[in-house]
């Protein structure tokens, strides 16, 4: 990392690479936090491999991004406004710019799946768009960027029934639009019932739940989210 990008950048730059000695560590430990690289080897000597996610990231990631010679740039820019020789909103300005451009003409890679470790499996198509919906970190999300479905895995809706949505609940409600669950509690009584929890998609995509109860039950009434 101390030596990333040094060959393309003037011999007069002081310093060079990507971060100092003392941030190059934290870098490292975020990556790895993260899961993009692993360490691998004994105690004598460790090696910085990169997962499968971290590859996935870099297989989609627009390569001037991946450049080590942009943040060895951008080392050199931090290091003249340091020394009061660049102004830094014009710093500020050339990143905006460099961001703005990159999201207006960047076209998502095709054909590159994301593989999350764990959490890549596609659980079924999505109710409102027909994308693949796989699980992610934090929940169930459709492959389209477009399209704004999502299964929370901290989910409200369910935390006031008393439940928590498991993989297996989710994977039904996006296959079959129902699931089945027993023992959901009232918040207003304290009681216990049964019921189907039925999903449907509002307009813009997000998802939409419903219950639907047996008819010894009919007297609790439906709830809507």
């Amino acid at each position: 990392m101390e030596s990333a990008g040094a060959e393309e950048m003037p011999e007069d730059v002081e310093r060079k690479g990507i971060g100092t000695p003392a941030t190059r560590a934290a870098i490292i430990e975020k990556l790895v936090q993260k899961g993009f690289v692993e360490r691998r080897g004994d105690k004598k000597a460790k090696a910085l491999v990169p997962t499968d996610k971290g590859r996935a990231l870099a297989a989609v990631v627009p390569e001037q991004i991946q450049s080590p010679s942009m943040t060895a740039e951008w080392e050199e820019k931090l290091l003249g406004i340091e020394k009061g020789g660049y102004a830094p909103d014009d710093f500020m300005r050339e990143i905006a710019g460099m961001v703005t451009d990159l999201v207006k003409n960047y076209e998502m890679v095709k054909g590159v799946e994301i593989r999350m470790p764990g959490n890549s499996k596609v659980i079924g198509s999505c109710p409102h768009c027909g994308a693949d919906v796989a699980e992610r970190d934090k929940g169930w999300f459709c492959a389209s960027r477009e399209c704004r479905f999502v299964l929370w895995k901290d989910n409200a809706y369910f935390k006031k029934i008393g439940k928590h949505l498991t993989a297996g609940m989710a994977e039904k409600l996006v296959k079959e639009g129902r699931v089945r669950l027993k023992d959901c509690k009232s918040q207003r009584t304290g009681k216990t019932y049964n019921a189907d929890v039925l999903l449907t998609t509002k307009e813009d995509g997000r998802a939409k739940f419903q219950m639907e109860f047996d008819n010894s039950e009919k007297n609790s009434g439906g709830k809507k989210n």
